[in-house]
């Protein structure tokens, strides 16, 4: 990952899997690199960390799970303007956590600059 060599352990039959994984975590952390630069290893992986539990946390929010995402959903036969109010709250939870991520962005690459 980053052009570094990492050797990570699984279980019989898995190495397809986690080699996807980390062709995930690289290409999001490639993406990263692209956007503010070679900020270093560890700020770069805690940047993919959050933008990786971003996606969880949406994703369980679209399968009910409990959190703050999951509070956007709609209840089972909602009426048409639940669905949109639902909609909207999601939309405005999206907005934050992308507002957030920008932010962070923004901060690391600051501090990246100082000596």
């Amino acid at each position: 990952m980053n052009g570094h060599p990492y050797q990570i352990g699984c279980g019989a039959g898995e190495e397809d899997h986690v080699a996807n994984l980390g062709d995930e975590v690289e290409s999001i952390m490639q993406s990263l690199v692209g956007s503010v630069g070679q900020i270093g290893e560890a700020r770069l992986l805690a940047m993919v960390a959050l933008i990786l539990a971003d996606r969880a946390s949406i994703a369980a929010a679209a399968n009910g799970s409990s959190g703050a995402a999951a509070s956007a959903a709609p209840p089972a036969g909602a009426s048409a303007d639940d669905v949109n109010a639902a909609e909207d709250r999601a939309a405005a939870l999206l907005e934050d956590a992308a507002t957030k991520i920008a932010k962070l962005t923004s901060k690391l690459a600051f501090d990246a600059t100082k000596p």
